[in-house]
């Protein structure tokens, strides 16, 4: 948390009086939400014997963000909502009267009093009400966001928030069961977690997180990746001890040949049955994300762009299928400006390390972390700057391989892309490697040295096999000159007087 929230709900007009005691009577209410639906509190649904849920957050928050982006509201809502048992109702209620309904989708009016986290609209099976008076904010006295209310049919309520540490599902579960009600709860109903996947060649793994919304345990299951609308993919799941409520297991589906198209991964089979009783729930899009062209050697340099508070912020890079961690950096240094650790040395400037990945040929992925949960993004208000580049980049040489700006974004953990494909440098292209003949520096800027026993011709090759140059009669300590050929990848073929041949891969930076 960056920000002192009751001073910005004082600015926002709210209620300065004391926190809605737990055990007080709830204030009642009819709101529309952003769908056009009405809902009274009483009437609608504690007078027909449910709990309620509320979440008073503002658009701004980062916390709140945060909180959303747990998907605790939402999980609970498909086991225990209407598309589950139909037992509790859950509002989000957007309780800043200075922002706009379009700050719910994701977008700023003129209006706005601060920036919006995204859209909220993502991930949020239940209503949305915007308070846009604040009159919801007032009758229930809030005093920070994100606070989390339980209401029970009696009417009785207990805030949840427990110090800006909202609920998960297994708590609100345990809240509802000690003080309003016992829950039964959606069986056999599962979903599958947003599934974004970096692939760096066209053939890849897919690993998507199955989760059970159902209060039996997930035995078995078969889920099908598609491409298109076409099975492309299946994968089968079985285990004696089963998936729990609001439990994950990772489905690996086996390497598949991708092409450019819509993928969507789907639920076909839970515990044996095929006939979902809960198939709303049951497909997923996955975002899969080729990077066939981003070739590099293995020797980077790492560049991140840190914002207020660096010691939150943490990154990694990974191999692509076996999520083996290969360099990390952060957090870095706390400051002593605030109480959340803001300035110091490490704060709004670049810090920059050397990795050498292994000298394999691999695909890798960058993983940028924020333990606070609301990105990289803050700076002190005499010196913000929207447009700063608050982030990562990757340089091979001189060369930006990769880079991600953050700026603005809220996220506590976030793959956002397989960024690199390394290629193996070997001994071959090393002055003095017990070869007949040999090219060096690898990777270059273009201009190549031969080393020889004897005269060699040369043919350079592309990835499509497509001859871009070719020279002959060349001596040891000869040159050739590649830096009219574009960045990439490039086979280079040697062929001796004595008919001796050799081939090696060049990266052209």
């Amino acid at each position: 948390m960056k920000k002192t929230l009751l001073s910005l709900l004082l600015l926002g007009g709210l209620s300065a009086n004391a926190q809605l005691a737990s055990g007080s009577t709830a204030p009642d209410f009819t709101a529309t939400d952003i769908n056009g639906v009405e809902h009274s509190l009483y009437a609608d649904y504690l007078n027909q014997g449910k709990t309620v849920i509320i979440d008073i957050s503002a658009t701004w928050c980062g916390p709140c963000w945060r909180y959303h982006g747990t998907h605790a509201l939402a999980d609970f809502y498909e086991t225990y909502g209407p598309n589950g048992s139909n037992e509790v109702v859950v509002l989000f209620i957007e309780g800043d009267p200075g922002t706009s309904v379009q700050s719910l989708y994701g977008t700023n009016t003129s209006s706005d009093t601060s920036t919006t986290q995204g859209n909220w609209t993502n991930h949020s099976p239940y209503p949305i009400i915007d308070d846009g008076t604040g009159a919801i904010s007032n009758a229930y006295a809030i005093q920070y966001f994100p606070t989390v209310y339980m209401i029970c049919p009696n009417g009785n309520v207990t805030e949840l928030t427990n110090n800006a540490n909202p609920p998960t599902a297994p708590i609100l579960k345990s809240k509802i069961t000690a003080s309003c009600q016992t829950l039964t709860g959606a069986v056999n109903k599962a979903r599958f977690d947003a599934v974004t996947t970096p692939i760096c060649q066209q053939n890849g793994v897919v690993v998507a997180p199955l989760k059970n919304l159902g209060t039996n345990k997930i035995l078995s299951a078969t889920a099908v990746l598609k491409e298109n609308g076409n099975v492309i993919a299946t994968k089968n799941y079985t285990s004696t001890t089963g998936v729990s409520l609001f439990n994950t297991t990772n489905l690996t589906f086996p390497a598949t040949n991708f092409t450019d198209g819509v993928h969507t991964i789907e639920l076909t089979e839970i515990n044996g049955l095929t006939t979902l009783p809960h198939p709303e729930t049951a497909t997923q899009d996955v975002d899969i994300i080729l990077n066939n062209d981003t070739q590099v050697g293995n020797n980077l340099t790492v560049e991140i762009y840190t914002d207020f508070y660096p010691a939150e912020a943490s990154w990694e890079i990974r191999n692509n299928s076996t999520n083996a961690l290969v360099a990390s950096g952060g957090p870095y240094t706390r400051g002593t400006e605030d109480q959340y650790g803001g300035g110091g040395p490490d704060a709004n400037t670049t810090i920059t390390s050397t990795v050498t990945l292994p000298d394999t040929d691999d695909c890798y992925k960058v993983i940028l972390k924020d333990t606070a949960g609301d990105g990289w993004y803050f700076q002190t208000s005499n010196s913000y700057d929207p447009n700063a580049f608050r982030g990562i980049k990757i340089l091979n040489g001189d060369n930006v391989v990769y880079e991600k700006n953050v700026n603005l974004a809220a996220f506590s953990t976030a793959n956002f892309a397989a960024a690199l494909r390394t290629v193996s440098v070997s001994d071959a292209f090393q002055p003095g490697a017990n070869k007949a003949f040999s090219v060096y520096p690898n990777p270059t800027n273009g201009i190549l040295n031969i080393q020889s026993t004897e005269n060699v011709s040369i043919t350079v090759t592309d990835m499509a096999g497509k001859t871009v140059f070719a020279a002959k009669d060349i001596q040891n300590g000869g040159t050739i000159n590649l830096g009219s050929l574009q960045k990439g990848i490039y086979i280079a073929t040697m062929k001796g007087e004595s008919g001796a041949q050799n081939s090696e891969k060049i990266v052209i930076n």
